[in-house]
């Protein structure tokens, strides 16, 4: 068995633009400094050149696999229509399926890990040996997702999501049994897990961030201003700012006439582009840097109503020392104190009253930026937070060491 790491994401881990792929690149990056990692990828976009060449910077073997268009959705329908998900659908991939076999001619690998329940198939057997440890990063509970999608939706969206949440729970219940470590960004998501499948299994790996890239900065507030930032074609964020468009901004508005609520992030659906009709309201778009669009505004706002795991966007904020305005269903996935770290509303008027009150109030835009900031830098570095993976990389180096030591031997015994 030869000593590395397989690592398949479902996604192309560089640039680390969106929750899912800040947390595969840094997990990548993490791994590959203490073993050889073999990185296995789906792209649903074109990949240029300088993300070959940093993925390449820290792997010792690359497969990007072209994973876009229609046949992704057909697959989707067949897998749907076969009895099994939706998601498995999507992402299967039997160019990927032929990169793994190869690769695995020259040898085992001591451990892998999938991004996702969606690519899991790709590391079980027979696609790795029974002798590999084997880890799934749910990073949220997939299957509660959908559930939840399903009680806001309505006819006949409801049906199909409640159906891929029902097989895709049938699926990480399996992956409970295949699977030694299976992986969730917070104590809150490893609770739910649990609540409808008891497993010692499940490991609670929080996301961090690179507090050298979103740290404070000048701030250059001309006028009041609330941004949200964030992949604006993902269900859960165009349903909450269209949310907060049009059920708090008119109030903010009549109090402050010239606020601004800014819509930070690539892909703006068709419904969210239409919120610029609503008086104060930009959409922006794709931006080079969020950085300074957070430090130019009064606050971050993060209006979730559905919401899993832990938001890089509010830890983002909150490492740039903003001001953070957070829905409770983000609040679940983490240990900050509303208050002391950071803000909570939940009906509009509460939106509305706390959206002024950071308006109104320099000295608790100051107070919290410097406690959100302080909170992040001491519970959210990634190093910090990735050190449970640590245990995938221990089997690489016991096996590394092992091969040194038969090797020496046998170069002793030649040589006798």
């Amino acid at each position: 068995m030869s000593s590395g790491i397989l690592y398949v994401t479902h996604r192309v881990p560089w640039p680390p633009d969106r929750g899912d792929r800040i947390r595969t690149w840094n997990i990548l990056k993490f791994l590959s400094a203490h073993a050889p990692v073999d990185l296995a990828c789906l792209a649903d976009e074109p990949v240029p050149e300088e993300t070959v060449a940093k993925l390449k910077s820290v792997t010792r073997r690359l497969a990007i696999i072209p994973h876009s268009g229609k046949q992704r959705y057909l697959r989707g329908l067949k897998s749907l229509l076969c009895g099994r998900s939706i998601t498995e659908g999507m992402f299967e991939s039997s160019a990927l399926r032929n990169v793994i076999r190869e690769w695995r001619c020259t040898g085992e690998w001591t451990s892998a890990i999938a991004s996702s329940s969606g690519v899991a198939s790709f590391i079980e057997p027979p696609m790795t040996s029974p002798a590999t440890r084997r880890w799934v990063d749910f990073m949220d509970v997939d299957s509660q997702k959908w559930l939840d999608y399903a009680k806001t939706s309505g006819f006949p969206k409801s049906l199909i999501y409640a159906a891929e949440g029902r097989r895709l729970r049938a699926t990480e219940i399996r992956l409970t049994k295949s699977c030694d470590r299976l992986l969730v960004v917070s104590e809150a998501e490893r609770q739910v897990f649990q609540d409808f499948c008891p497993t010692d299994r499940m490991l609670a790996v929080a996301n961090g961030v690179d507090t050298n890239w979103f740290s404070p900065g000048v701030s250059n507030v001309v006028v009041p201003s609330c941004v949200f930032v964030g992949v604006m074609d993902y269900l859960p964020n165009a349903d909450a700012v269209q949310w907060l468009a049009e059920h708090v901004w008119p109030q903010v508005r009549s109090r402050y006439p010239n606020a601004e609520l800014r819509i930070v992030g690539k892909s703006p659906s068709a419904d969210v582009q239409k919120l610029t009709a609503i008086e104060g309201v930009r959409v922006i778009g794709p931006v080079p840097d969020v950085r300074p669009w957070l430090h130019d505004s009064s606050c971050a706002v993060v209006p979730l109503r559905i919401a899993r795991g832990i938001q890089n966007k509010v830890l983002e904020a909150m490492a740039c020392g903003r001001p953070v305005i957070c829905s409770p269903a983000p609040l679940k996935g983490l240990n900050a104190e509303p208050g002391l770290h950071l803000l909570s509303a939940e009906t509009p008027e509460e939106w509305v009253n706390t959206i002024c009150r950071v308006f109104d109030d320099a000295v608790l835009r100051q107070e919290l930026g410097l406690s959100g900031s302080a909170w992040v830098q001491t519970h959210h570095c990634w190093d910090a937070c990735l050190e449970p993976l640590l245990e995938l990389t221990e089997s690489v180096r016991a096996y590394s060491g092992k091969a040194a030591s038969v090797n020496s031997r046998h170069e002793r015994g030649v040589k006798a």
